[in-house]
């Protein structure tokens, strides 16, 4: 009997530490997981200066993708789409940078990053007007019909002379 008592003791003592060691596995699963969650909720850039400085980054390279544009012009026209395509995508990333950054930045750096945005904006659409060609606009369907017509009334027109 007492075997068995030891057995049963033994067989409550194995229970007892994998249910320790399961509950322990789980706090430190969901701590970790409570950890990520937090990180990924906040925006990586809560400080005011590592924010500052990601957007002097994201600004130069941008006005760095202006300066290229002149000189895409000479090399290869048929990329301007495409590149300004680029820069209006790398303009509104950083839009977005600052929309998701506004919690933490004072009001009027906030007006100051928008307007910079602005002008960044007004920047590329003088880009795009500078050097891109525009369209050009003629009635070329328009005319060939009108001469048509024309003629035909000219033909079918009954001079008041004839009709004596």
């Amino acid at each position: 009997m007492e075997e068995s008592k030891e057995e049963a003791e033994a067989a409550l003592q194995k229970k007892y530490s994998s249910m320790v060691e399961r509950l322990n596995k789980r706090h430190q699963s969901r701590s970790d997981n409570n950890n990520e969650s937090e990180s990924s909720s906040s925006p990586a850039f809560e400080s005011t200066s590592s924010f500052l400085t990601r957007f002097s980054n994201l600004k130069s390279s941008i006005e760095s993708q202006f300066t290229h544009s002149h000189s895409l012009f000479s090399s290869d026209p048929s990329q301007f789409k495409p590149h300004f395509e680029q820069i209006s995508t790398s303009i509104s990333h950083l839009e977005k940078l600052i929309a998701e950054n506004s919690y933490f930045l004072p009001s009027y750096d906030v007006r100051s990053f928008l307007k910079t945005i602005t002008d960044l904006k007004h920047t590329l659409e003088t880009l795009i007007f500078q050097l891109l060609p525009k369209k050009k606009f003629s009635f070329k369907n328009m005319a060939t019909t009108k001469k048509d017509t024309t003629n035909n009334n000219n033909n079918n027109t009954v001079t008041p002379q004839e009709s004596k």
